[in-house]
């Protein structure tokens, strides 16, 4: 319980994410919302946990110096993109535009740098100017989706895990993100050390390319609730995530072997469409999806 703010659900859904607005009219100010943050930190930290998500609505977040501001105040530690393969670009700070992609286009479901030795703890979003149309960005709980998932299948990611390969070309007119830009640096001795670090298996190819594996597990232990999450990309790297007709175009261009992301199980066996089909309708039937308003910011597990 807290004092410092109205809760409630929104109209789609019971259980996430939480919705925080002012108990106090007349506090609703940035400098008001980090002075409740602060004050209730326990309170949100129990709360992120139990429902995945809370969503600060009604406060003046004006400006993505704002947001950046409230963000630091939440995770005072805010990370670069760095390793990220999503096209973004830096507004301030460690703050990003949401991913950059062809607004007729539907992002699947995944959890974020799930492919990373050490994903964040937590991902702040904010709204500065909601869509007229669209743009909304779903979030499903992944105990759910782990409790969801056909048992054998489970059993299978997580006895196996996720054998993550990348491709990242030595310049901006290749496929995908280069390599200078998915780790914010053109020194290879400092991607190289970060890779090394980070258990990541590396290649240099002969056209600048840089080619990486890692094997990261399909599902993880919550670190405080102890509870199963899913928690890969898996249906988002594999090739399979494009339709049809850019699959095989990708497919001519590069090969397999060349693919700018693709994966396969930990121990190296393929993974099949259909596989990878329940995985992303598991997911998506476990989506919550909401409209943006101006000035929301969303915490998420």
């Amino acid at each position: 319980m807290t004092q410092s703010f109205d809760t409630e659900f929104l109209p789609q859904s019971d259980s996430l994410p939480l919705v925080a607005k002012p108990a106090d009219p007349k506090r609703r100010s940035r400098k008001d919302l980090m002075k409740l943050i602060k004050a209730e930190g326990d309170w949100l930290e129990k709360t992120v946990a139990e429902h995945a998500a809370v969503l600060f609505r009604g406060f003046a977040i004006d400006t993505p110096k704002d947001f950046e501001k409230v963000a630091g105040t939440i995770l005072p530690a805010l990370k670069p993109y760095v390793e990220g393969q999503s096209p973004r670009t830096k507004v301030r700070g460690n703050v990003y535009t949401s991913t950059e992609y062809p607004k007729h286009l539907r992002i699947t479901m995944h959890s974020e740098l799930s492919y990373s030795k050490e994903p964040p703890s937590k991902l702040i979003f904010y709204c500065e100017t909601p869509s007229t149309e669209g743009g909304e960005t779903p979030i499903s709980d992944c105990r759910k989706v782990y409790e969801d998932m056909p048992v054998e299948l489970r059993d299978k990611f997580e006895n196996l895990g996720v054998k993550y390969v990348k491709n990242m070309p030595g310049d901006d007119k290749g496929l995908g993100k280069s390599w200078m830009d998915h780790f914010e640096t053109t020194s290879k001795k400092k991607v190289e050390k970060y890779l090394e670090e980070n258990e990541i298996s590396f290649e240099w190819l002969d056209d600048g390319m840089l080619r990486t594996e890692s094997v990261r597990p399909a599902v993880r232990k919550h670190p405080v609730t102890g509870e199963m999450v899913w928690y890969n990309q898996s249906n988002l790297w594999h090739v399979s995530n494009f339709e049809e007709q850019r699959r095989k175009t990708l497919l001519q261009i590069c090969g397999e072997e060349k693919l700018p992301t693709h994966c396969y199980f930990g121990d190296g066996s393929l993974m099949s469409d259909e596989d990878l089909d329940t995985v992303r309708n598991v997911m998506w039937d476990a989506a919550v999806i909401f409209p943006w308003q101006a000035g929301d910011l969303l915490v998420v597990d």
